[in-house]
């Protein structure tokens, strides 16, 4: 195994370009990821692993290493007593089409489930600085955005982030304070342009103490294999789905393949929905997030269905966390008589 001090040594086995690279094992990734979130890297490595892996790729064995390396230098988080929390990574907000993450996050707060959301808004590590041709992020509405409309900002303590758990069984928290060494690796995207290996990682790792439902969605479908091996892998708990713009929340009107994974087992609980439209749901025009909060809030209310996607994605998750004994009784609370949802104070 090579030492992670010989950086040299690693760039010449995973730098070589896509047909030339070595992989290294779960062992030595473990070990480099370990002294790179450490902060002791020299910025001329860091810039080199970062485009090394982008062009390589990772293994499954690689993200295992990457994944254990952060989650042990993480401050984990309490959960408090009830059902297993879901956790929501949210990194890309909505250029296209109203983001609606939000939604599904307070459908499954207000049954009890405790939800944790992490991204970049509120945090020093936010990409407003990028201007990039395919991801600018000025031009995205953002998950924290809209919930801050909501009234619920970002959390700027963990003490606060455990309160919010516990009060209002929903915390925004910003990279930065959820994990600053991490956060730190990912603000490389401002130098250098491009995702690496650092956005796969953030998807993947589990900041609480105790097991938890990872809710993660891919952009392209041919990562949705190693998303799935990976929780495989890990023996986690987690829905995986092609997501929204890369949030993962199930498109509202057209619902994505779920798949549940627990304990190394897989299971699809819906199918890709293939069939022709015969129904166009209403959606906001205005993706911004003074309208995006208006629908939300008259979903909540029961002034608008839940899109069924997104009602199917949110009953999985209630399964899943413990929340609902089955799909029937899940399907049968999100229906019930909607329970006021106003704006915190």
């Amino acid at each position: 195994m090579i030492p992670a001090q010989d950086i040299p040594g690693i760039l010449s086995v995973v730098a070589r370009g896509a047909d030339g690279s070595s992989d290294l094992s779960r062992e030595a990734a473990h070990a480099l990821f370990a002294e790179w979130l450490s902060g002791q890297l020299p910025s001329v490595a860091q810039g080199a692993l970062w485009v090394a892996f982008r062009l390589k790729g990772e293994t499954l064995a690689e993200l295992l290493g990457f994944v254990a390396a952060t989650e042990e230098c993480l401050a984990t988080i309490t959960a408090p007593p009830g059902p297993k929390p879901v956790v929501l990574p949210s990194y890309n907000g909505a250029r296209r089409h109203a983001n609606l993450l939000p939604l599904l996050a307070l459908l499954l707060a207000r049954e009890g489930v405790p939800v944790l959301i992490h991204g970049s808004y509120g945090g020093p590590a936010e990409e407003t600085a990028l201007a990039l041709p395919q991801h600018d992020p000025s031009a995205r509405t953002t998950t924290g955005e809209i919930l801050a409309h909501l009234g619920f900002p970002p959390v700027a303590t963990r003490h606060a982030l455990h309160d919010q758990l516990r009060r209002h069984h929903l915390a925004y928290v910003p990279l930065d304070i959820l994990h600053p060494r991490l956060a730190s690796i990912l603000s490389l995207r401002r130098t250098l342009g491009v995702r690496s290996s650092a956005h796969t990682v953030i998807k993947l790792f589990n900041p609480f103490k105790t097991p938890v439902v990872q809710c993660a969605a891919v952009t392209h479908p041919p990562y949705l294999e190693r998303m799935r091996a990976f929780f495989v892998a890990a023996g986690s708990t987690a829905l995986v789905l092609r997501g929204t713009e890369g949030e993962p929340v199930a498109h509202a009107r057209r619902r994505p393949a779920l798949i549940g994974i627990n304990a190394g087992s897989e299971r699809e609980w819906f199918s890709e929905d293939r069939a022709p439209l015969t129904h166009i749901t209403e959606l906001p025009t205005d993706r911004g997030a003074a309208a995006t909060c208006l629908f939300i809030e008259e979903t909540l209310t029961g002034h608008r269905p839940i899109p069924d996607p997104i009602r199917d994605q949110a009953a999985c998750l209630l399964v899943m966390s413990g929340a609902a004994p089955n799909l029937a009784q899940a399907w049968a609370t999100l229906d019930s008589s909607p329970k006021h949802v106003g704006r915190r104070s």
